[in-house]
């Protein structure tokens, strides 16, 4: 491994001003969902950088306080192997390359895709525990999440909602939050629009068929921004018929400790329609 480190830093000493200082022999992220994690159950001082994703507000689903006091990786082999680090836990924004580039340097690394069931967002999040030695603290963070979910389906019939992004994309079939509408009493309506798991659902036809709950996000920057407003523009056509309730695009980037986020806003938004009457 000692061979490998050397190695690297002959091809890349030309980039090394601008590499963040990483304490060595830590364990580093590079997957914003794994950084959420992360922030619960690790001990301090044990993660010594997380995914640069974790330092914008936009996109992070780690608390900034937390994570802003760590330095930022990216995706790529070189800046991974100049942190020196004795585990790196990465998932699907990580190339498969810089993955092989690890594992040749002998750098222990765990890799996580994205969990399309609560079971086995709950599961990652053991996969990861285990890594750090944090058994015990994973146990507890499900525990948490577990309890931020309704523990039976609520009676009567389900309401029509959408999770619906900037960009026009709508959580579908097969995706974890179609999972979480179900468990609060919601019926997914993406597949009466004939809508696969991730998909866009045309604004036009959204307002000739709204479902009586749109997820949405209420503000954006840039051309989201634009597109926001002529979205919200023709939304007034529906009227009384659609509640639109505020859910920020970050909430749709991860599981774990979010899934207590989106709970709270789906189990809150159930709880305004009436229950069924005897």
């Amino acid at each position: 491994m000692r061979l490998g480190w050397c190695l690297l830093s002959a091809f890349v000493l030309a980039g090394c001003a601008s590499q963040p200082v990483v304490a060595p022999n830590g364990v580093v992220s590079n997957n914003p969902c794994i950084d959420a994690v992360l922030a619960e159950i690790a001990l301090p001082g044990q993660v010594t950088a997380v995914s640069s994703y974790s330092h914008d507000p936009e996109s992070a689903s780690a608390p900034l306080a937390w994570s802003a006091q760590l330095p930022a990786m990216g995706s790529g082999a070189e800046e991974l192997l100049l942190a020196r680090p004795k585990l790196v836990l990465t998932g699907n924004l990580a190339s498969s390359g810089a993955n092989a580039a690890l594992a040749r340097a002998g750098v222990r690394t765990v890799a996580l895709g994205v969990a399309p069931t609560i079971a086995e967002d709950m599961q990652q999040i053991r996969t990861i525990a285990a890594a750090l030695g944090r058994v015990d603290a994973g146990e507890a963070l499900i525990s948490d999440i577990a309890d931020s979910l309704p523990d039976t389906q609520r009676p009567g019939p389900p309401v029509s909602a959408i999770i619906w992004q900037n960009g026009g994309f709508v959580a579908g079939k097969g995706t974890l939050q179609d999972e979480l509408l179900a468990r609060h009493g919601f019926r997914n309506a993406s597949a009466q629009y004939g809508l696969s798991a991730w998909a866009v659902l045309p604004l036009e036809t959204l307002v000739r068929n709204p479902p009586q709950v749109i997820f949405m996000p209420t503000g954006a920057r840039g051309a989201d921004a634009h597109a926001l407003d002529a979205r919200q523009k023709l939304l007034r056509h529906v009227g009384d018929r659609t509640q639109i309730v505020d859910f920020p695009d970050r909430l749709l980037f991860c599981g774990g400790p979010t899934i207590m986020k989106v709970s709270a806003i789906l189990s809150q938004t159930r709880a305004s329609f009436p229950r069924a009457t005897p």
